[in-house]
C-alpha cells in the first residue's frame, strides 16, 4: 500500500534503551529493607514540620528556587545562595548537568562500575557514555578518566557500589586535569567521606551533588542539592522545570537541616555498625567485605552463591541487593539499618548459609 506514514512513535534510541532498575519495594509489613541504601532514621521533628505544612498553602505553587531551603544550606555549608541549586532528588541534578553539559554524541565520563543510571541518562540525551574501569580494589583511575576528556566526568565519591572512599589529592587530580565540568557525587558522603566542596574556590569547573534521600532520610521527598560555580549553576536555572521541588519537600529539607545534630550523631552510629557489621561478616562466615565509607557495605561470600543467598534472605523478609553486572555478580551489597534490623539480618545468615 503506498502513501502509508511510519508508525514510529518514539525515538529509535529510546526505543531500545535500558532503563534505570530501582531496588525492589516490598509490599507489606514485616520487611527488613537493606537494598537501597536508606537511613533507617527520620527526625520527629522533621515528620512534625510536614504535618503542619500540609494546610491551605498546598493550593498555591511553590517556592520556584528554594530560597529559604537554599539559605539554610548557605549556612550550613558558607557556599553562597546563588551557588545553589535544588531538584527533585539528586538524579534531577545529575539530568540537568547532563542536559546542559553534553551534546549528542558527546561523551560523558565515570566509574566503570558505579552509579548506573550515569549511562542511562547520558543514552536519553544520545550522549557517549564512557565507562572508565575502576581499579581492582576499587582505585579511583585518575590518569584514565582524564585521558577520556569529556564535557561532563561523574565521580561517586564514596563511590558506589563498593562504599571505597578516595583521597581528596585524587579527586583535586581529575578536577584540575580536565576543562570539562567535573561532578562530585556525594550522596554518601557523611558516613564517613571525605567532601571536594573545598575545591569550589579553586576549580569552576566543580559541581558538588548531594541528596539527602541518605544522610537525612528523606528518599521518600526527593531532594537533592548541587553547589557550582555561578556559570554552571545559572545554566542548570535556565534548563529546570518551574516548580520542581514541591512544598512539603521544601519544608522537609528546611527541617532536616535544622536537626543537623541530631542526624550526625545516628549517622556516626551508622557507620560504626556498619563496621561491627563488616568484621561480623568477615569473622563469623568469612566473607570478603571491602572497606566502606558509607551506610552499606559490598561483601562477597567466598565459599557460596550470592544469588542463593539473596533468595534465602528474601524468604526470611529480608532484602539485599544482588547486580548480576560484571565485577558484582558475585557479590551482596547491604545497607546498614537499625540495631535491631542488623541483628535479625545476621541472625538469619546464620540460618541461610547454613
Amino acid at each position: 500500500m503506498t502513501g502509508t506514514r511510519s508508525t514510529r512513535l518514539v525515538r529509535p534510541s529510546v526505543e531500545v534503551l535500558n532503563p534505570y532498575a530501582p531496588g525492589e519495594q516490598p509490599q507489606g509489613d514485616g520487611w527488613i529493607k537493606l537494598n537501597t541504601n536508606e537511613n533507617w532514621f527520620v527526625s520527629p521533628s522533621v515528620l512534625d514540620a510536614v504535618a503542619k505544612a500540609a494546610t491551605n498553602a498546598l493550593r498555591r505553587y511553590p517556592d520556584p528556587v528554594c530560597s529559604d531551603l537554599r539559605a539554610r544550606l548557605e549556612a550550613r555549608y558558607r557556599v553562597p545562595a546563588s551557588q545553589i541549586i535544588c531538584g527533585n532528588g539528586s538524579d534531577e541534578i545529575l539530568t540537568l548537568l547532563i542536559r546542559a553539559c553534553a551534546g549528542e554524541g558527546e561523551r560523558i565520563a565515570f566509574g566503570e562500575p558505579s552509579y548506573s543510571l550515569y549511562e542511562t541518562l547520558a543514552q536519553i540525551q544520545n550522549a557517549a557514555p564512557v565507562g572508565v574501569p575502576m581499579g581492582q580494589s576499587w582505585e579511583l583511575p585518575v590518569d584514565d578518566i582524564i585521558a577520556v576528556g569529556a564535557p561532563l566526568t561523574l565521580v561517586t565519591t564514596p563511590h558506589a557500589p563498593s562504599g571505597t572512599p578516595f583521597a581528596l589529592a585524587d579527586l583535586e587530580r581529575i578536577a584540575a586535569g580536565l576543562s570539562g565540568v567535573v561532578a562530585f557525587d556525594e550522596a554518601y558522603v557523611d558516613f564517613g567521606g571525605r567532601s571536594a566542596l573545598g575545591f569550589l574556590d579553586r576549580h569552576p569547573n566543580v559541581v558538588v551533588v548531594r541528596t539527602m534521600s541518605k544522610a537525612f532520610g528523606l528518599a521518600g521527598v526527593r531532594l537533592g542539592y548541587a553547589f557550582g560555580s555561578p556559570p554552571v549553576i545559572d545554566s542548570l536555572y535556565k534548563i529546570k522545570d518551574s516548580y520542581n521541588v514541591d512544598l512539603l519537600t521544601q519544608v522537609a529539607g528546611c527541617a532536616a537541616l535544622d536537626a543537623w545534630d541530631e542526624y550526625a550523631t545516628v549517622n556516626l552510629e551508622t557507620a560504626a555498625r556498619r563496621d561491627r557489621v563488616a568484621d561480623a561478616l568477615r569473622g563469623r562466615f568469612g566473607w570478603h567485605v571491602w572497606p566502606s565509607a558509607t551506610n552499606f557495605v559490598l561483601a562477597t561470600p567466598l565459599d557460596a552463591d550470592a544469588v542463593v543467598i539473596a533468595r534465602r534472605l528474601k524468604a526470611e523478609r529480608i532484602l539485599v541487593r544482588h547486580f548480576g553486572r560484571e565485577r558484582l555478580d558475585r557479590s551482596l551489597r547491604i545497607s546498614i539499618g537499625s540495631e535491631p534490623e542488623m541483628n535479625r539480618f545476621l541472625d538469619a545468615l546464620e540460618r541461610v548459609v547454613g
